[in-house]
């Protein structure tokens, strides 16, 4: 893959010139932005794996907050 992509002329513009003004290159601007919106994605299906983990073992987050107690009493 060369790095190409199509993007509308209008949006880019208009994405360019918020970049440059902001002392940004807009092609790096847009790769972190693209790298954290993969890091999100990565979170979000984290955080629903393990929300599913939790729902399967039966507890709940009073049942969190009594095991964390728990594990400060016995320290």
């Amino acid at each position: 893959m060369n790095g190409d992509i199509a993007v509308e002329r209008a949006l880019w513009e208009r994405f360019r010139q918020g970049a440059l003004r902001r002392r940004r290159r807009p092609s790096r601007l847009l790769s972190d932005f693209m790298r954290q919106c993969l890091e999100l994605w990565e979170d979000q299906a984290l955080d629903e794996e393990i929300r599913s983990d939790v729902q399967r073992s039966g507890y709940r987050e009073t049942d969190a907050v009594a095991v964390v107690r728990q594990c400060r009493r016995k320290r």
